[in-house]
Formats: structure tokens, C-alpha cells, sequence
């Protein structure tokens, strides 16, 4: 699977080249890409995989306003991009949650060799909605599944944080955020940002609005 998309990579470090330098200063390879299984509508449906700019990642975390006491979770990982990132700007723990097996292992097989050794990360092989968030204080989410499975996410986290008694609001940065009514209608977030994407120089990614959330209760 590797080699079948090692053009592709191949092109975007190319076009990407501060995405490149990233990976070298946190000695990690997070060039890759898996398509979407499913269809809109369906409740297996998800979405292609492909990392998001180091900017656009470092942007939505201070928006997020990410501190050294944050226990940061993104589901639907990849290669492990956004958690190393997390990591690198002070998270206190951070980890990855990744159905799809090679993606998880090659974003293990970067937390080996990375330049972030000592820190608290690690990365889940598993379904979402098999994740507990009861710990968890800042949810990344670079719309990852439908509609069905993000609700069941939110349902079973409210339920998970309420059998461990959480004491500290649970915060979601939802990039590209198709499903915000879920959300809306979750009956215990509450949206308290929105930014508009903004488009970079001297590279060929894409961008994408993102949300803020934070719970009530």
C-alpha cells in the first residue's frame, strides 16, 4: 500500500514544501493518502484520507487554544500528522485513533523514529465509536465519517464522560465541517467559533472552514 501511492507522496512533497521541512524537524514521514470506502448516506462512509497543512494544523490548535494540560484526540489520524503536531505545541498526552490497519501502523512506525521521543503519545488501531473521550479535552476532527457515526461518537463520549465524572469541558476543533448540525443538535455542545480557510502560498493543498465546540454539560 505503501508503494502504491509513494508518486503521490513523491508529488506533494514537492508542492507542499513546508510541509516537507515539518516532517524533517519532527522526523516523521505523513505524506500519504487512502480513499473513501462507502457512500454519503451510508453509515459505513468514510472519508478519504489525506493530512492537513502543518500551518492550517498549528492555526487550529491555538484557536483551540491548546495548553500543556490538554489530553488531545484525533480521530481518524492517518500517519499521525495532527497528533505529533499536538504534541510538539505542548498537549500533555496525545493520541491517534485509526481504522484503517496500514495507516495506523505507519503512524506507529513514525512515533518509533520521531524527534518527540519522551513525550506522551500513542496511537489506537481501532473503530471511533470503540474510543472512549472520557479523558479527552480537545477532540481533532478532519471530517473523518458521515453523519450516523459521528453522532454515536458524541453519544458514547457524553456517556463515557459521565461514568468517570469528567470536571473539564470536552472541546472539538471539526475541520471541513459537513455534519455541524450533528453537533448542533447533540443537545450538549455548544458552537463557540468558526474560521474561514485560508489559503497558503507556495502550496498546492487544500483548506477548510473549521468549527469550534465545547460542551455544556
Amino acid at each position: 500500500m505503501l508503494n502504491a501511492f509513494r508518486g503521490r507522496n513523491f508529488r506533494a512533497r514537492l508542492t507542499q514544501p513546508m510541509d516537507e521541512l515539518w516532517d524533517r524537524r519532527l522526523g516523521v514521514s505523513t505524506f500519504g493518502y487512502h480513499p473513501a470506502t462507502g457512500s454519503p448516506g451510508d453509515r459505513e462512509w468514510y472519508v478519504h484520507y489525506i493530512p492537513s497543512p502543518y500551518r492550517d494544523i498549528f492555526d487550529v490548535l491555538k484557536a483551540a487554544k491548546l495548553s500543556e494540560d490538554d489530553v488531545f484526540t484525533d480521530l481518524g489520524c492517518g500517519l499521525g500528522r495532527v497528533v505529533f503536531a499536538a504534541s510538539w505545541a505542548g498537549a500533555r498526552r496525545a493520541t491517534g485513533v485509526e481504522l484503517v490497519p496500514w495507516l495506523a501502523e505507519g503512524a506507529r512506525e513514525n512515533q518509533r523514529r520521531c524527534r518527540l521521543q519522551g513525550r506522551d503519545i500513542e496511537i489506537f488501531e481501532r473503530n471511533a465509536v470503540d474510543h472512549s473521550l472520557a479523558d479527552t479535552t480537545l477532540l481533532y476532527m478532519f471530517h473523518p465519517f458521515g453523519g450516523q457515526i459521528l453522532g454515536e461518537v458524541l453519544e458514547k463520549a457524553r456517556a463515557d464522560r459521565r461514568a468517570a465524572s469528567a470536571a473539564r469541558p470536552l472541546r472539538i476543533a471539526y475541520v471541513n465541517p459537513v455534519y455541524d448540525g450533528v453537533l448542533a443538535e447533540s443537545g450538549w455542545m455548544q458552537r463557540t467559533l468558526e474560521v474561514a480557510a485560508k489559503p497558503q502560498p507556495f502550496s498546492s493543498a487544500d483548506h477548510y472552514n473549521v468549527s469550534f465546540w465545547e460542551s455544556t454539560k
